[in-house]
């Protein structure tokens, strides 16, 4: 179904054929998992190409649209091959995926055939779930959620940094998931200033410390993703303030969440609300991203955005105050875009939590 639709939606574009090189893409459209492959949508007939390595694998999970090719030698003699039968001098590359180095070698070995920019189509398909994906990310969120119960009972001073990502990896892997989306973020004290903070092995968590934790898991090939900030022992006002200030611009994005708002109204709901309450210049990430397959994927949630969201997308909201060697604090949760409005996927408590 998902190939039928992209399929057409190519020839009313006038785009076909159109290769696509995204593995995750090629997922969707047709379930292969392996390392190596590209898919060629042609209109009358679908081509998968992968090497021997995945030829029996491909050929017991290919849909009966899309016809397996061997190929023996490269890439470029193989497309060649698929070209010649389909009697088509034009190809439609598929853009977001593919290294401007891997263009260039097309371009100096598939010499004669006209190669085009064919723009992420698959991509846009992606952003609006369907049903069965959407409970799947239910059950990728509800581990996260799990997980971050699990490490409440865990965060306390003396601990390292490390040893909570590890419990986190673990906790996840005991649980039916195959990773962590990207690798855990766990800042604690003046190291939550920095949205990006690369966990230490060594560093100690210490009473009076926030900790940021930025987490998420692969399940069934899908993301999750959650951002909590919490507070060791006690919680100084300047740390209120600012997470009072957080939450509020978040749940106020949340709120304002339905179909046909644009990325970049959502993000100034929140970055207007930070910047009133004095701490416009301590915000400086996006308000958010979607999520799916990939935990970082269209549409991206940013000022001046002007994508209007769709039914059925999902999407996160983060928020964040950050203030150099101090501190800082995000909360983070996945929404889902519905007819009426919105659904918060993630159920980790918002409120202000001292271990």
């Amino acid at each position: 179904m998902r190939i039928r639709k992209t399929n057409n939606l190519l020839k009313t574009e006038g785009r076909l054929p159109y290769l696509i090189s995204s593995l995750t893409n090629i997922r969707y459209l047709t379930g292969f998992g392996g390392s190596y492959g590209y898919l060629v949508i042609g209109g009358r007939k679908n081509y998968f190409i992968s090497d021997s390595r995945y030829q029996e694998y491909a050929r017991k999970i290919l849909p009966e649209s899309v016809a397996f090719v061997l190929q023996e030698k490269d890439i470029f003699s193989t497309l060649k091959k698929i070209m010649g039968e389909m009697e088509s001098g034009e190809l439609y590359l598929e853009e977001h995926s593919l290294p401007l180095s891997s263009y260039n070698l097309m371009k100096k070995n598939l010499r004669g055939i006209k190669l085009i920019p064919g723009g992420d189509i698959v991509n846009d398909v992606r952003v609006v779930k369907d049903e069965k994906e959407i409970e799947v990310l239910r059950e990728a969120v509800g581990i996260t959620d799990t997980c971050f119960r699990h490490l409440l009972s865990i965060i306390k001073p003396g601990i390292c940094e490390w040893d909570i990502a590890v419990e986190i990896e673990y906790f996840y892997r005991k649980n039916g998931c195959t990773k962590t989306s990207f690798d855990s973020i766990v800042a604690s004290g003046a190291g939550s200033s920095m949205p990006h903070y690369v966990t230490s092995m060594e560093k100690k968590i210490a009473k009076g410390d926030p900790v940021l934790i930025d987490m998420g898991c692969v399940y069934q090939g899908y993301n999750s993703d959650l951002t909590r900030t919490v507070f060791v022992g006690t919680i100084e006002d300047r740390f209120m303030e600012m997470y009072n200030v957080v939450l509020s611009a978040q749940q106020k994005a949340v709120q304002s969440v339905k179909p046909g708002i644009t990325t970049g109204k959502l993000d100034s709901v929140a970055r207007t609300h930070i910047s009133e309450a004095g701490y416009g210049d301590y915000f400086g990430h996006s308000l958010g991203h979607g999520v799916g397959m990939e935990v970082h994927e269209f549409p991206a949630v940013k000022p001046g955005g002007d994508i209007k969201l769709k039914k059925n997308s999902v999407i996160t909201i983060e928020p964040g105050i950050y203030i150099p060697d101090y501190g800082g604090i995000r909360i983070e949760d996945m929404v889902c875009v519905r007819p009426g409005g919105y659904e918060v996927l993630t159920q980790s408590s918002r409120e202000i939590i001292i271990l």
